[in-house]
């Protein structure tokens, strides 16, 4: 479905009152051209500040690709990458930094889902506890 410019402006205008994160995922989906589960799905390493780009990973038919950040969200995006850096922290002092990983990653890098880069961007305020492998952490948004 596309949208006319007057409902992009009306869906902008509406997106400025939502919380930073969610206002943040709108711009980055009209921005960028992303789909909301790539956006929420999004990990810190697939964010490139210096080149201006994301990589969404396993985007529609399982293919990655490249898409420009724009120039008008990357304060917000750094805004969102040292909050996100702070709850990183403090889930690494209270031992719950977990993170799911795809395909076999974990078991050939056992430590990655604790490192900085494979953190969702926009991970939940509130941990919870994953059916699959009991541990509590905090899951996307």
């Amino acid at each position: 479905m596309v949208l006319t410019v007057p409902e992009v402006q009306a869906l902008l205008r509406e997106a400025a009152s939502a919380p930073a994160p969610i206002n943040l995922i709108i711009k980055l989906l009209y921005g960028t051209g992303m789909r909301l589960m790539e956006a929420v799905r999004l990990r810190v390493k697939d964010v490139e500040l210096t080149r201006k780009e994301i990589i969404i990973r396993d985007g529609k038919g399982g293919k990655d690709r490249v898409t420009m950040l724009p120039d008008s969200l990357l304060e917000a995006i750094r805004a969102q990458l040292v909050l996100r850096r702070a709850w990183h922290e403090q889930d690494m002092a209270l031992n719950k930094v977990d993170v799911w990983l795809p395909d076999a990653l974990a078991v050939k890098y056992p430590n990655a889902s604790k490192e900085w880069g494979w953190q969702y961007v926009f991970a939940a305020k509130n941990y919870s506890i994953d059916p699959r492998s009991k541990s509590e952490r905090r899951h996307r948004r």
